[in-house]
């Protein structure tokens, strides 16, 4: 502070208007812009320029890689619906070949059921006419047996019931 006060009691205060040293400041300021001007400025603005073209091109970079990103999830999305169409015209198919298999195999049984029952009711046909016709040949023998026996002997009233009985209860055994 008292260096102030002594140049300011010495040339007139600290606010003294004093045109040499104006114009001085002046000419100083003006070739410092000149000289900032010339090779400051233009470079500058050659470098801010050049990162607004920077900062451009990755916004149309980031534009056009979203529009093919964009483009690849609709032709991802497509073929993705594709696939499960496909899946459904398989699963459909494999429904409808499951039926007709599940069908041919219900057709294939009851035909075989049918034809075992048939067989079944042939061979009970048959083995009831093997046994009517054995036991046709059972009672002719035991008729032919009693009329043997009534032949050679001579019977009499007891003895035929006795006979009778006999023949009746070899009848009953054959049953």
């Amino acid at each position: 502070m008292l260096i102030l006060s002594f140049a300011s009691e010495a040339e007139g205060g600290v606010f003294a208007f004093e045109p040499g040293f104006m114009i001085w400041s002046a000419v100083t300021f003006a070739l410092l812009v000149g000289v900032l001007w010339k090779l400051g400025w233009g470079p500058l603005t050659q470098m801010i320029e050049e990162r607004e073209q920077k900062i451009r091109a990755d916004i149309a970079a980031a534009e056009q890689a979203r529009k093919e990103a964009d483009a690849a999830m609709a032709e991802y999305q497509r073929k993705l619906d594709e696939a499960a169409a496909e899946a459904k015209k398989t699963l459909e198919a494999a429904r409808e070949a499951a039926e007709r298999a599940k069908q041919s195999i219900i057709d294939e049984a009851e035909s075989q059921a049918d034809a075992l029952k048939a067989r079944a009711e042939k061979d009970i046909a048959a083995a009831r006419d093997r046994a009517i016709a054995d036991l046709r040949a059972q009672v002719v023998d035991l008729a032919v047996t009693i009329s043997r026996k009534v032949v050679s002997a001579k019977i009499d009233e007891k003895e035929h019931e006795r006979l009778a009985s006999e023949v009746l209860a070899k009848a009953g055994d054959l049953n």
